[in-house]
């Protein structure tokens, strides 16, 4: 009895004093047992753990209820239905049994053995069910729909499985074909269209995490490194559900947060499985520099824990952030100066400003005052590396120039008169073993050298592998060299043959010219104004353009459709309203013309076009424009081509200057922790969990501002800077 009394006071705490026993009349043991707390009572408890998406405390309160009241077939199939959605088979297939002991001729009972067979997908024995339930309820509805159901799913696996084999043996023959002596052997199958079941796969139940970080080598050694305020990502693929992401830091809880939930692309067979995605921004400022333990736990119907299953354990490595002077325009440097510990990381990086970015052809990411180039190899070496040496010059006419040379090549370097400074290293070659090697002591010694020098870019010059890895011990935060394991920031890849001999025919000297024109497009793309003489205006003129009318271009589609910005309407509303210009509305269908102004489209202020025009006309319209507004797609790209002052609205899925503007007008982006998802948006929109608040964030307001500060200088012309063809000259010491 005073186990039943502890398990009534657990359910009259967890009812929040709502069930309270009647003291009116009995002794203290029978206010436990002929209290108002009933079967009832703790029935509704139960439900409320269902809603609350905790099964298994609701399958708590059923079994309890049996314990105290007895069982009836409908506590049991209650419970057989949350064992089902915790992906309990076993379980639920004993309490079915328990309730048809209890009642055989239960057409219910039947009926939830079929879900049970079907979600499993045992079709046959579903059907057995669901036709045992409809011998005893003839005319039920549901049953009759879902024995229709695994009828079809049937016949649709079948089919899907037929047109498997059937693709399977064309793509036979077809490389077979390819085997025939009189078949050009050029051809390749790899360009021929994949099969269903080359596109997919049958995934199994697991932890994946997708992003815990940027590996790279620091001085507690290479991992995945996050710096100021960062992201975690990931997903468990499971049929069991999940509901809630724990994430502990060395045993401290940062986050516990709902999971978002999708399906799983490309998926061959099992459609029961989900993706169950989480995306989190830790502010990584509070913990000290160096390896951390983190911690994931995937909170779902049941309480095992099972490791790469809903249990993950990763290192990850805490560094000090970058300084600002570099990779400003990342849309993941999120500022950490001033975060109020009052709000929510997530309100405050989703309540920062929208980035405006300025148009430039130059996409390096800091200032270039310092320049190590390593050198350290030898004396021929150095001899054909002059064209590169002088090139840098010419590129950083006011930057230090340091080399870091071998003893084998110091002097030649001296003599060459074009470096600042010679740092003269004892990195001799073994001439048995052609390597060259420092100890530990020699390694810490030459990075305390060089730590004074403040180094802003350190090119690597080497093609071998360990004279590469110094690169890192100068402690520049930008680093230019060719292809290895010291993840630099700009990696060179090249590959020469022979088609004779098999030999590379890329002389020294052109190898390491590669560099410096590296560096060259780096600091200057190349790219400038490409104006059309043959587009006249006149071909505008069917569309309501005159001669003397100033207009805005909308292009509101993208490849991407995740990332469209979903402000257009309302913009060119505005603009017609408060600025008199007309806009060319371009969409890609008609679902976009009832959000814009009834009257602006009647009286032709905005002039709506949807799907495909005649290229050139399109080519005109953003010729001729005042200003032109996009997402991150080709029309944005060839507005600018074509000198058009664009207003440009970029996701955070891509670095900040990937595909930024280059000639004129600007681009919009916000930053975000999780920014550099790649092509997540394009498929796996699920993913992203804050529903692509690096679009959707970005303001009418913000956008207006830009649009009229554009159609403010009506001339549409572009500067000197990017209309002229030679290459302008190149940055100085001061900022690249």
């Amino acid at each position: 009895m005073a186990k039943m009394g502890k398990f009534l006071e657990v359910i009259r705490h967890r009812s929040g004093g709502r069930l309270q026993p009647d003291r009116a009349t009995g002794s203290l043991d029978q206010d436990r047992t002929s209290s108002s707390i009933d079967a009832d009572s703790i029935r509704v408890l139960a439900k409320e753990s269902e809603q609350d998406k905790k099964p298994a405390l609701a399958v708590l309160y059923y079994e309890k209820i049996i314990e105290l009241w007895g069982e009836t077939p409908e506590l049991w199939i209650s419970i057989a239905q949350l064992q089902r959605s915790m992906g309990r088979y076993e379980a639920a297939r004993d309490s079915l049994d328990k309730a048809l002991r209890i009642e055989p001729g239960n057409a219910q009972i039947h009926f939830e053995w079929g879900e049970l067979e079907f979600c499993q997908k045992h079709y046959l024995q579903a059907i057995e069910h669901y036709d045992s339930a409809l011998l005893l309820h003839p005319d039920w509805s549901l049953a009759i729909a879902r024995r229709a159901d695994v009828k079809a799913q049937m016949v649709f696996e079948k089919k899907r499985d037929f047109e498997d084999e059937r693709e399977k043996i064309a793509k036979a023959a077809q490389l077979d074909a390819l085997n025939r002596l009189d078949v050009d052997q050029r051809i390749d199958s790899a360009l021929f269209h994949p099969t269903r079941h080359e596109l997919t796969q049958n995934h199994s139940p697991q932890f994946v995490r997708t992003f815990n970080g940027v590996y790279q080598r620091t001085r507690w050694g290479a991992g995945d490194v996050v710096r100021g305020v960062g992201s975690l990502r990931g997903h468990i693929l499971s049929i069991v559900p999940y509901h809630r992401i724990e994430i502990y830091i060395d045993g401290q809880l940062v986050h516990e947060g709902p999971l978002t939930v999708g399906p799983v692309q490309n998926e061959q067979s099992d459609m029961r499985l989900r993706k169950y995605a989480y995306n989190v921004w830790v502010d990584f400022s509070n913990f000290s520099f160096g390896w951390h333990k983190v911690y994931y736990r995937a909170v779902g119907t049941g309480n095992s824990v099972e490791v790469n299953i809903n249990w993950r354990i990763d290192d990850i490595i805490v560094d000090a952030p970058i300084s600002d002077e570099f990779f400003h325009d990342s849309t993941s440097r999120v500022p950490i100066a001033g975060l109020d510990p009052s709000r929510s990381l997530v309100e405050q990086v989703r309540a920062l400003p929208t980035v405006v970015s300025e148009a430039s052809p130059n996409s390096y990411p800091g200032p270039i005052r310092n320049v190590a180039i390593l050198r350290l190899d030898g004396l021929g070496d150095v001899a054909v590396s002059v064209p590169f040496f002088l090139h840098v010059r010419k590129l950083l006419p006011s930057a230090r120039l340091v080399v870091l040379a071998s003893a084998d090549n110091a002097d030649g370097c001296r003599a060459l008169e074009i470096f600042d400074e010679v740092i003269e290293i004892d990195f001799p070659e073994n001439p048995y073993e052609q390597g060259r090697y420092l100890t530990e002591d020699q390694q810490l010694e030459l990075m305390e050298q060089l730590a004074p020098y403040k180094f802003d870019l350190a090119i690597t010059g080497m093609v071998s592998d360990r004279p590469r890895q110094l690169s890192v011990m100068t402690g520049a935060p930008v680093t230019i060299g060719f292809d290895g394991e010291d993840h630099k920031t700009l990696n060179v890849y090249y590959t020469s043959r022979d088609a004779i001999s098999g030999a590379n025919i890329l002389n020294y000297a052109a190898r390491y010219g590669l560099l410096a024109n590296a560096l060259e497009v780096w600091l200057d793309s190349g790219a400038r104004v490409q104006r059309r003489d043959d587009l006249s205006r006149d071909l505008l003129r069917p569309y309501g353009i005159g001669p003397a009318d100033d207009f805005v271009v909308m292009h509101t589609g993208s490849r991407i459709k995740a990332t469209e910005w979903p402000g257009y309407a309302q913009l060119a509303n505005r603009i017609v309203e408060q600025t008199g210009f007309k806009v060319v509305y371009i969409a890609h269908d008609e679902s976009q013309r009832p959000y814009l102004s009834a009257e602006a489209l009647s009286g032709g202020q905005i002039i709506f076009l949807a799907g495909l025009i005649p290229f050139d006309h399109f080519d005109a319209f953003l010729s001729y424009c005042s200003s032109f507004v996009g997402n991150d797609s080709g029309p944005g790209h060839l507005a600018t081509l074509r000198g058009a002052k664009a207003v440009r609205i970029l996701s955070a899925r891509l670095g900040g200057t990937e595909w930024k503007s280059e000639m004129g007008g600007v681009c919009l982006y916000r930053r975000v922790p999780c920014a550099g998802c790649g092509p997540i948006p394009i498929s796996r929109q699920e993913e992203c969990t804050y529903d692509i608040a690096c679009v959707k964030d970005i303001t009418v307001d913000e956008v207006f501002v830009q649009v009229a500060k554009q159609i403010a200088h009506r001339d549409n012309n572009v500067s000197e800077a990017y209309t002229a063809s030679p290459t302008p000259a190149l940055a100085s010491g001061d900022m690249a």
